[in-house]
């Protein structure tokens, strides 16, 4: 379990790292046109696709968005700590890598019912994160917030045509083959975005308890936190989960931080996307030693 699970992770931090390097080559080159295809074209298609693809069933679409919920204020309270980096600790803890790194390590871990819970948990994910998310990252509710993000409308959209049963695979062969090269180039081409982003900013060391403090809540002390509340929850007939629940929604909750936060973030207080990037690929560098650890907790705990 061990060896699937460092597999998993691997190739989203490899994919990271190569955005940098080629970031490094090219310093002189600009990478606005990438950020604009990341936020406008690459993170709708991929969040309709999914969300068309796996559309939840209520019932454990409200126990997931319930558990969630209580990870969001967890969150925002942490990052009213740190008023200097409130945006960043704020949506690294709120915005994980539920999909594009949840899936793969989900499939090997638990298979396709674990794989389809995953769905489930980022469905919320995808949810909170266009909405509530944009709503309170200044500190303070703004509605209007929720409306500057492509998300809510692709996620909207897909949601609606999943429960009316319409399907972007009934397109045309030759629309459908051009959706489906979007859908795989997707991930990807974030993860290489994020690296993009990283090798433009200089690391600077007093930046590195930012580092440390956001990898380490997101990591470790967050997902203690959900595992703890999670067990109270499995209390109550009501929001109780049963054990390949209850291991998946721990286990995205301790992801690392996922590509997208660097999209919200830069949309909000563009000088933090370079920090928020580091955030990131740290996370995701570190995660190849907890995400394991979490798997044999959770396999020992819920059998």
């Amino acid at each position: 379990m061990l060896k699937s699970a460092f597999n998993a992770v691997l190739p989203s931090f490899l994919m990271i790292f190569t955005g940098f390097v080629y970031g490094k080559v090219f310093k002189n080159v600009g990478i606005d046109l990438f950020t604009k295809v990341a936020t406008w074209l690459m993170a709708p298609v991929i969040t309709y696709a999914f969300v068309n693809d796996y559309t939840p069933e209520y019932e454990i679409l409200l126990k997931f968005a319930f558990g969630f919920f209580l990870m969001f204020v967890i969150s925002f309270v942490s990052s009213k700590l740190h008023p200097g980096d409130r945006e960043i600790i704020f949506t690294g803890n709120v915005y994980v890598n539920s999909g594009y790194l949840g899936y793969p390590v989900l499939l090997a871990l638990w298979g396709e019912p674990g794989l389809a819970l995953g769905v489930v948990y980022s469905f919320v994910n995808v949810l909170f994160g266009s909405t509530l998310l944009p709503a309170f990252i200044s500190g303070r509710l703004e509605i209007r917030n929720i409306f500057k993000l492509p998300f809510i409308y692709a996620m909207a959209v897909g949601w609606l045509f999943g429960k009316l049963g319409i399907s972007y695979r009934q397109l045309p062969n030759g629309v459908l083959s051009y959706f489906m090269w979007l859908k795989e180039m997707a991930i990807p081409f974030l993860l290489f975005q994020v690296g993009l982003a990283i090798a433009r900013i200089e690391f600077n060391r007093e930046d590195l308890k930012t580092y440390a403090l956001v990898s380490l809540e997101r990591l470790v002390v967050i997902p203690m936190i959900m595992f703890s509340l999670t067990l109270l929850m499995n209390m109550s007939n009501t929001l109780r989960l049963n054990s390949l629940e209850s291991k998946v929604f721990i286990l995205e909750c301790a992801m690392p931080i996922g590509v997208n936060s660097v999209v919200v973030v830069s949309a909000f207080k563009r000088d933090a996307a370079g920090k928020a990037g580091i955030s990131v690929a740290l996370s995701t560098l570190l995660s190849l030693l907890t995400l394991p650890l979490w798997a044999v907790l959770l396999e020992k705990v819920w059998k």
